[in-house]
Order: structure tokens, then C-alpha cells, then sequence
């Protein structure tokens, strides 16, 4: 992991954990623990050839996600009342956030290299 795209999505991943950390737990502890987590994440990726555009914007969408369901279940109670609610929308909501723009952004991926390759589908006749 010695090339500068590998360390750019390590970078790149441990400011999505980073964010993801101030925007759930605003604090100085929750902010280095999703840093350590979005660059372990990173790392990860880059070890397992996972593609350096596909990786970071399906981790931006599962975050957005889960930001969604939380402040959905917080519009729905009272302040403060129910936060193991919070944490169970926000759960919910995220992975269905990473499973659905994890399949669309495969398939868009996929599509672009049959296309790049030269195999189109609809225009072979």
C-alpha cells in the first residue's frame, strides 16, 4: 500500500469517519474514533482492491442514511426521551443506505466498464 491512490482513500476515508464522528456525537472522542474507524475502513479498502470512487461514496450514503433515520425517530419524540430509538433508526436507516447505493453504484460501475470495453447490450445487433 505504498501507492498515492491507496493513501488517498485512506485519507479520504478517515475524513468521511472523521465527519460521520462530529455529526452523531459532537465531541472531541467521538470525532478520533470515527477518524480511527473511516482510516481502518480506508485501509481495508485499499488491501482489498476495492475501486478508490466506489468505496467512499457508498460510505458517505450509509452515513447520510443513518443521519436521516435519527433525526426522523428525534422529530418523532420528545427530546431526549428515547435515544435507544435514535440508535435503532439510525442503524436501520444506514444499512439499507449501504445496500442500496452500494447495488446502484455496482451496477452503474459495471454498466460503465461493459460500455468502456466495448459490449453494448442494446446496440449489438
Amino acid at each position: 500500500m505504498t501507492d498515492r491512490a491507496d493513501i488517498l482513500l485512506v485519507a479520504t476515508m478517515a475524513a468521511v469517519g472523521w465527519v460521520a464522528g462530529l455529526l452523531f456525537m459532537p465531541g472531541r472522542g467521538s470525532s478520533l474514533l470515527g477518524l480511527a474507524l473511516g482510516a481502518a475502513a480506508g485501509w481495508l479498502m485499499a488491501r482489498t482492491g476495492v475501486r478508490r470512487a466506489v468505496g467512499p461514496a457508498i460510505a458517505v450514503g450509509g452515513i447520510v442514511g443513518a443521519w436521516i433515520g435519527r433525526e426522523i425517530v428525534r422529530a418523532l419524540c420528545l427530546p431526549a426521551s428515547c435515544p435507544g430509538v435514535e440508535v435503532a433508526g439510525a442503524t436501520l436507516a444506514g444499512i439499507g443506505s449501504l445496500l442500496g447505493i452500494g447495488l446502484v453504484v455496482a451496477l452503474v460501475v459495471r454498466s460503465f466498464e461493459e460500455f468502456a470495453e466495448g459490449r453494448h447490450p442494446n446496440l449489438d445487433g
